[in-house]
């Protein structure tokens, strides 16, 4: 019910048409603003828990991520653990499974661009690369799932719930069989 609901609320801003460029670009900004929110509320409130000083770095920047220090293996983690997030955040604001993947690799792309405009450097790191390999195989599998789960489901399963509810589906009546009887006169 609540993806539905944000579905609409989301998808109906611009146009009902799923191809409409002003849409599509609504979409891609309001999913990076949330890919990024998401991030800064995460380092946020792991940094504090921990004592860290919270930086901005941490969010723009490839150099952090690195397998050398403890710092850059959980900058890794939760950077992965944004983007299982942010599948919610695709299935609400896509919502349709042909979309996701492409919607969920434009959020990498557009990473890219603002690391490497942030830095100034093209990322070089390895562990970040693989990073966003692993980043972008998540959400892109789990937003194609649940955005067809969605579909599935609002298609196939509401209406046959509905008629449990009220009692329109009839249940066939079970019939036990006497399986000794069944076996004895075979022998």
């Amino acid at each position: 019910m609540v993806f539905n609901s944000g579905y609409k609320l989301l998808s109906g801003v611009v146009s009902s048409d799923i191809t409409n460029p002003s849409k599509l670009l609504f979409q891609i900004v309001i999913l990076q603003c949330f890919y990024y929110l998401t991030a800064l509320v995460i380092f946020y409130l792991v940094s504090s828990l921990n004592g860290y000083n919270f930086k901005i770095d941490w969010i723009f920047s490839w150099e952090l991520i690195s397998p050398e220090n403890a710092m850059g293996l959980t900058l890794f983690i939760l950077w992965l653990f944004d983007s299982l997030l942010c599948v919610a955040f695709v299935t609400i604001i896509v919502g349709r499974s042909k979309l996701a993947w492409d919607f969920a690799i434009t959020v990498h792309i557009i990473n890219l661009i603002v690391v490497w405009l942030y830095t100034g450097k093209f990322p070089t790191s390895t562990l970040w690369w693989c990073l966003q390999v692993f980043s972008g195989v998540i959400l892109v599998t789990l937003s194609t799932y649940m955005t067809r789960w969605k579909e599935l489901r609002t298609t196939f399963f509401d209406n046959m719930l509905d008629q449990q509810e009220r009692g329109e589906v009839p249940q066939p009546p079970i019939e036990m069989n006497d399986m000794g009887s069944g076996n004895a006169s075979s022998k």
